[in-house]
């Protein structure tokens, strides 16, 4: 764990480290690659601060290797740009990557002691009953929702993703810090609502079900952008930092109101260069 982040569960490991470093090695001649390089190194090299760059570069890698070739920063909405664009499978795709940062809530929850040989350890106490509501999966569930939407408004304007047309758009989602990765059951939660959740994994705020991404209940800002111009969800999780692991590390959620029915899901994603594909409501 880095300096300065014993209170943070979002510390950077040697192995995402290591395999980042590797990555950066054999794309060294990769033109797209260039411009992440060099911000990677204003700002401070292998280091957590560059977690987000790390993960555009892993997943260029991996879209590369598939026999993608890739588009780095291309324009979006308006003044925006978009991480990656690219023809594969006879389609056009815009993909933008995020990361769910680690919120105030979770920091705050986040407890240091000791054991009885006087080694330091820290955990995190997030509960239902929390004292503080934010400090609960309830609360977590309801930032990371406003947080994703918010990709697609800027100043009472749409952001990013275009109004569709005959490609398809992809926003990737670093999962890892939201409760540890979470489960396909929180990553529905998220992406849909809670009515598409398993009855016991339904989580409610103030008595009410708690929404999604996709959700028509959801009304934060930048969700009825999401609704219209966003094909598919994708949640990350990465455990093992290797090649062609990236691929597996997703759970796509595909948007029901650009879909009709499930085989129009599957067929899109069958031209997604990293196959097998895992989508969690069709």
């Amino acid at each position: 764990m880095e300096s300065g982040e014993k209170h943070s569960w979002d510390f950077l490991s040697e192995r995402e480290a290591h395999f980042t470093e590797w990555v950066m090695r054999e794309l060294a001649g990769a033109a797209w690659a260039q411009p992440l390089f060099a911000e990677i190194e204003r700002n401070g090299g292998i280091t957590r601060a560059n977690k987000a760059r790390f993960f555009e570069l892993r997943l260029g890698y991996a879209l590369e290797t598939a026999g993608a070739a890739l588009r780095y920063e291309v324009p979006g909405e308006g003044e925006s740009s978009l991480d990656f664009g690219f023809s594969f499978g006879g389609c056009e795709w815009l993909v933008e990557l995020m990361r769910l940062e680690e919120t105030k809530a979770v920091k705050d929850a986040t407890y240091a002691e000791a054991d009885a040989d006087g080694i330091p350890w820290f955990g995190l106490s997030l509960s239902t009953n929390a004292d503080n509501p934010a400090q609960s999966p309830e609360g977590e569930t309801i930032k990371a929702v406003q947080r994703i939407c918010q990709k697609f408004e800027r100043d009472g304007r749409p952001h990013k993703f275009p109004v569709p047309g005959a490609g398809l758009h992809i926003l990737l989602v670093d999962f890892r810090t939201f409760l540890n990765g979470g489960d396909p059951q929180d990553r529905i939660h998220v992406g849909l609502g809670g009515e598409y959740a398993a009855g016991p994994c339904r989580l409610f705020w103030k008595g009410e079900l708690i929404s999604g991404v996709f959700s028509e209940r959801t009304a934060v800002r930048g969700a009825a952008e999401a609704r219209q111009r966003l094909h598919f969800l994708g949640f990350v999780h990465e455990k093992d930092f290797e090649p062609g692991a990236f691929g597996g590390a997703v759970q796509f959620i595909a948007n029901p109101s650009l879909f009709r029915s499930a085989d129009e899901v599957h067929k899109a994603l069958s031209n997604w260069p990293l196959q097998p594909t895992n989508v969690l409501n069709a």
